[in-house]
């Protein structure tokens, strides 16, 4: 499906990014990059990726902080004078936070901006251009709290609301080029390591996958592999006429309880 495409994830090497990286290199992308802070992670998902491809996928690794310029511009270039192009990007690192509003505070906002917004942002005008010359596409990971109201994590749901109209508006400036842009909003998955970053232990994950379990039309939360392959599908051509959508993969979440 990804035959002679060059595709980067952002934050694979865990949880859906690189469930996602594994996928684009099991469908055949000739070119992968995969990025994240944790060199032994990503080292096992490089090596995930090389036996997915069977050996026509060609991975490399890009470690740092996509907060940091250095480190986009890294990417980027990386990209092109490893592979020549980038045909898809997968806007994937993010940062949770479970605070309500008077629980949290403006440094705690800053973060969760600088990294789910501004760095999303920054790293695709990077690559546009590249995107522009391949007719390529974009998807952006968002979630279903942006898509609605909540009091917990109030700031990270404004920062995936904050991916969702940037989706949109980033569309229509692009179409016109040729680019699609989509977003995929997933509800709770408990594969990714997500919660636990923000400081969640074992048994406060218990209540997600509570709420999941009772409150979802479809009594369970979502997986990795679930996800993955909703962004391959609006990455791939059998999405060619697919963009400025917010594409829910949530077990029915913001249609809203089956009770």
């Amino acid at each position: 499906m990804f035959k002679s495409k060059v595709v980067i994830v952002t934050g694979s090497s865990t949880g859906i990014g690189a469930a996602t990286a594994v996928k684009f290199a099991l469908e055949g992308a000739s070119g992968l990059i995969i990025h994240g802070r944790k060199e032994a992670a990503l080292n096992e998902v490089k090596e995930k990726c090389l036996k997915a491809g069977g050996g026509k996928t060609k991975v490399h690794i890009c470690i740092g902080d996509v907060s940091k310029e250095e480190v986009r511009q890294k990417l980027v270039n990386e990209t092109i004078k490893e592979f020549g192009k980038i045909d898809v990007l997968v806007n994937n690192a993010a940062l949770f936070d479970p605070s309500t509003f008077t629980e949290s505070s403006m440094e705690v906002y800053d973060k969760l901006f600088n990294v789910n917004v501004r760095s999303l942002i920054a790293l695709t005008q990077l690559a546009a251009p590249h995107l522009v010359k391949s007719k390529g596409n974009i998807v952006n990971i968002s979630s279903d709290v942006g898509c609605k109201a909540i009091t917990w994590a109030m700031f990270y749901a404004l920062t995936k609301a904050t991916v969702n109209h940037f989706t949109k508006c980033l569309a229509l400036e692009l179409g016109p080029k040729g680019v699609r842009v989509n977003a995929i909003n997933p509800a709770y998955i408990p594969e990714t390591d997500v919660l636990s970053r923000a400081g969640i232990n074992d048994e406060e994950q218990q209540n997600y996958v509570k709420m999941a379990n009772e409150g979802y039309p479809l009594r369970r939360p979502g997986t990795v592999d679930e996800v993955a392959d909703g962004i391959l599908f609006l990455a791939s051509e059998k999405a060619t006429f697919v963009t400025g959508v917010i594409f829910p993969v949530d077990g029915g979440s913001l249609a809203g309880t089956s009770n």
